[in-house]
């Protein structure tokens, strides 16, 4: 199950034994998300790839770099549509925190 809120990118699994819960596998930062890619032959599962931000020389050049520090890999069987909802999402919450003056007005 993937869970996309304002802000973060849940990744939930189903428990056997009780249908109506699920354990929280993965909580990522949506503007950690750096590549959505899928493969030819398997289009339904979807690898999200994170990375951070880090400061090149200690603030002294002010350059930021991404590194690379996880990925996660989800079945979704409408993987078009939601690709393109989450990527939308992301888009937003980038625009949130670069301006975060209109946060209210949306």
């Amino acid at each position: 199950l993937l869970l996309v809120s304002s802000t973060h990118l849940f990744i939930l699994r189903k428990l056997p034994e009780h249908k109506t819960m699920a354990n929280l596998v993965s909580r990522r930062p949506l503007e950690s998300i750096t590549k959505i890619t899928s493969k030819k032959h398997f289009p339904e599962i979807i690898t999200f790839r994170y990375a951070t931000n880090q400061d090149e020389q200690e603030k002294k050049v002010k350059a930021k770099t991404k590194l690379p520090i996880d990925y996660d890999r989800v079945y979704l069987p409408d993987a078009g549509d939601a690709t393109k909802n989450i990527k939308l999402l992301i888009v937003k919450s980038l625009n949130m925190f670069d301006n975060p003056n209109e946060i209210g007005s949306t």
